[in-house]
């Protein structure tokens, strides 16, 4: 999703909230213009403001208005939001993204309040944090962290007062300056906790594609495909169960797809000739659960969920039953875990089948990113719509994948969030029947899995931090103000002369390059060893 439609999307939310707010707290975003930015510097040069900051020292206009265009505007899912009251802005909530302390799978971000000096002690401050979590929670996030320092007694007041819970004392050492203080880190959680597992949910697609037109050919067929699936390490494989009955009226006539693969039947016909036995699920779940793998069969009626409940995990409906409420409703109140696709389908249809499956009981639902073709061209695939799952219905998303290749769609798709990811397959694309011709083969399933494992490992948690393998080089290698030669107490101390921006190696890092206008011309308050990076302290104020 573009820019310009998560800015469109987060101010509908916004308005939204407005309209079913019952409370006196409104919001409006904060725009990059000059009327903004000096409402906010003001703001933040309150002397008990200042005190109770990170950063101490007043704002000057030339040096804010860079920091309030390039800083405040970054994230346009979590724009900063004036509080209003009354028509009037009374203060200023910030945001930004962070790493969930509890789960990688969370989204969570940080947030910071500032209310104007007039307008404290008035229990305004602890509505707009309250009455925000609304906003919040349809931006996708599920915690919000905050830190407060260790002398700011109303801070502590107001976050605890507006749900938060403390998790721990810490110290915080800021960049900028060098100074470091004990705080306080609060967190409220806006959902609950999710039900995802550990890993990528690979899902195995059989289909139809064990059909071979006998009864011992067809529990061959049937076997085999489970054992490939098996030995490539996926976590299920999953059948099909219907009747031509109820599927489709009973002069439906031929599919033009099927036709152009060389399948000239009416679909009825088709459906009736690959229809699983009721008998044979209760043989394939043993076999699958002997394998160490699980079973699963999409039912395309009441009767054919009644038929698979026993013996399945969770349940799958296919993107063309996404509008079956019977089929919902069931799912819903067997009170397993649902898979929907959502192939061929709009906004409206996704959103009414979501609130059927909940309106009815259902708990653990994952929507599946899928184009309704056989193979899908690289064009139709929308992976982007992973995104717009997660974020628009709060649910888990995946992808059930027609294209034919076996790893870009998949691996693409869980660097975009996907957890879970469902593949057809075969033994061999020569086959005769509807599913062969498009699956992919043995080998390919096994590189999938693999691929998709790999990259899972690489996606990481989303919050952009120095990871642990790069402390080295990033102490090593990382520039810093480090002095040329060895440097006096009281010598003037000059960029070109006695110090520069160098890589320090083994030596100790400077601070950033950014303090040498603050550095040139003044003096040294303490030797300095020649290599050495110049810190915080180390030059007259």
């Amino acid at each position: 999703m573009d820019r310009r439609k998560r800015t469109h999307t987060t101010e509908k939310n916004l308005n939204e909230l407005k309209m079913t707010s019952n409370r006196k707290i409104t919001y409006e975003i904060v725009r990059p213009i000059e009327d903004h930015a000096r409402v906010i510097m003001d703001w933040r040069n309150d002397p008990v403001t200042l005190a109770m900051s990170y950063h101490d020292q007043p704002k000057v206009w030339n040096a804010f208005w860079e920091e309030f265009r390039f800083e405040y505007f970054s994230i346009p899912e979590l724009p900063s939001l004036f509080v209003i009251c009354e028509g009037k802005r009374i203060g200023l909530l910030r945001f930004k993204p962070v790493e969930s302390l509890t789960s990688l799978e969370r989204k969570s971000c940080e947030i910071s309040i500032n209310i104007a000096s007039e307008y404290r002690a008035k229990g305004l401050g602890t509505l707009a944090l309250t009455e925000v979590c609304d906003w919040l929670m349809q931006q996708g996030i599920d915690d919000v962290y905050a830190e407060v320092k260790e002398n700011n007694t109303a801070s502590h007041k107001l976050f605890t007062a507006a749900g938060y819970q403390e998790l721990e004392k810490q110290t915080r050492t800021v960049n900028d300056t060098g100074k470091t203080f004990a705080i306080s880190v609060y967190i409220k959680k806006l959902a609950a906790e999710k039900t995802t597992q550990d890993q990528v949910f690979i899902i195995a697609e059989a289909g139809s594609n064990w059909r071979m037109g006998s009864t011992r050919r067809d529990h061959a067929m049937a076997k085999s495909l489970i054992d490939v699936a098996i030995e490539a390490g996926v976590d299920a494989v999953k059948f099909q169960t219907y009747r031509p009955e109820t599927i489709y009226v009973h002069n439906a006539g031929q599919s033009n797809y099927l036709a152009e693969a060389g399948i000239q039947e009416d679909i009825s016909s088709i459906f009736s000739d690959l229809a699983m036995p009721y008998d044979m699920i209760h043989e394939l779940a043993d076999y699958c659960k002997k394998g160490g793998v699980e079973f699963m069969s999409t039912p395309f009626s009441e009767n054919d969920f009644n038929a698979v409940d026993p013996y399945v995990r969770r349940h799958k409906i296919a993107s063309y039953e996404i509008s079956h409420i019977r089929l919902i409703e069931l799912v819903a109140k067997s009170g397993k875990p649902a898979i929907f696709s959502t192939g061929a389908a709009d906004e409206e249809d996704i959103s009414w089948a979501v609130r059927t499956f909940f309106q009815n009981g259902g708990r653990d639902l994952t929507l599946l990113q899928c184009t309704a073709k056989y193979p899908a061209e690289p064009e139709s695939m929308n992976l982007d719509v992973v995104r717009w799952i997660q974020s628009h219905y709060h649910v888990n998303a995946g992808l059930s994948d027609h294209s034919r290749h076996p790893i870009i769609g998949p691996v693409s798709a869980v660097a975009l969030g996907a957890s879970v990811i469902e593949k057809h397959f075969t033994l061999s694309n020569k086959l005769p029947g509807p599913d062969h011709f498009f699956a992919i083969l043995p080998h390919e399933l096994k590189e999938m899995v693999e691929a998709i494992r790999l990259a899972e490992r690489m996606r990481g948690s989303g919050v952009k931090i120095v990871q642990e393998p790069e402390n080295e080089l990033r102490l090593f290698a990382r520039r810093g103000v480090q002095a040329l030669h060895a440097i006096k107490a009281g010598d003037l101390l000059s960029e070109g002369k006695n110090l520069a921006i160098l890589r320090p190696g083994n030596q100790e890092l400077g601070v950033h390059p950014k303090f040498l206008v603050e550095i040139e011309g003044k003096k040294a308050t303490c030797d300095i060893k020649a290599g050495s990076g110049i810190k915080h302290g180390d030059w007259s104020k």
